[in-house]
């Protein structure tokens, strides 16, 4: 499941979040071959979702695609493809039909996200209702530390303990996939939104957060940061605010591109 960017920050016309879904897909490759495939998505959007497919498709094609386990169909177009592995390529697809009943999740809608400061992926711990759910400032913190929150839900039409939607992701699937299991104490939980690489001041570093978890947090920056180095984070951070830095330790570091580093730091002191 993942926390979404800050509305301030994102210009995209919908949520994009990462988790895996299984879909049918039907159609008819470059080739002139008719195929059916079960797909796992590497993410999805209220309008659309990124499939990795074993075939050539071309722009503008179209798709026919079935959320399995539930009689949802959409039809979808190929936007483009948007990157190449060994044993698939990846495919940027929008939904020509879209509902919220396809991917089984609610989306916020637009005012909602613009005045969010984060979003996650959350289900109801009663009736499994999923929701991407915009988050205010408090209910972030509280997030930060519970990994829970207790809201309304519609379906159970009473307040319910809210959970993040787990990555269930098997471990074969991890094995196929070349990507190694965690290992960590502690559950992370994808979430972009922003943090303050500190102290304060002119050259304070404000990075997209990855991930976070009780023990520290994941985040992209274009400064550099050595392994085993001390920093002072604060997340989530406001602008303005009374900003809470806690101490920590760089303990990974992996190049992203040519100007962007992603960095693991461990908190001195986790939150039990």
């Amino acid at each position: 499941m993942e926390v979404q960017e800050s509305a301030a920050s994102t210009t995209r016309k919908g949520d994009r979040i990462s988790i895996s879904i299984s879909v049918r897909v039907s159609s008819t490759d470059l080739a002139g071959e008719h195929f059916t495939d079960v797909v796992q998505t590497a993410n999805v959007s209220r309008n659309g979702c990124c499939l990795p497919l074993k075939r050539s498709l071309g722009p503008g094609q179209k798709i026919h695609m079935q959320r399995m386990g539930s009689g949802e169909e959409a039809v979808g177009r190929v936007v483009g493809q948007t990157g190449i592995h060994s044993e698939h390529n990846l495919y940027g697809i929008e939904v020509l039909n879209p509902s919220d009943n396809f991917w089984g999740i609610r989306f916020p809608r637009q005012k909602e996200l613009e005045e969010s400061h984060a979003r996650v992926l959350l289900k109801c711990a009663a009736c499994q209702n999923c929701h991407v759910t915009a988050l205010n400032e408090v209910e972030v913190s509280v997030f930060h530390i519970t990994h829970r929150l207790t809201r309304m839900c519609d379906v159970c039409s009473a307040n319910t303990v809210w959970e993040p939607v787990p990555d269930k992701t098997s471990p074969e699937e991890l094995l196929a996939s070349g990507k190694k299991p965690d290992k960590r104490k502690y559950g992370r939980i994808n979430m972009k939104t922003v943090a303050c690489v500190g102290p304060l001041g002119p050259h304070a570093d404000i990075v997209d957060v990855v991930n976070i978890s009780r023990g520290g947090i994941c985040f992209r920056s274009s400064q550099t940061y050595h392994e085993d180095s001390w920093v002072q984070v604060a997340v989530p951070y406001t602008q303005g605010a009374a900003n809470i830095f806690v101490a920590g330790c760089v303990v990974r570091s992996s190049k992203i591109s040519n100007d962007l580093t992603e960095y693991g730091v461990e908190y001195v002191k986790s939150q039990d």
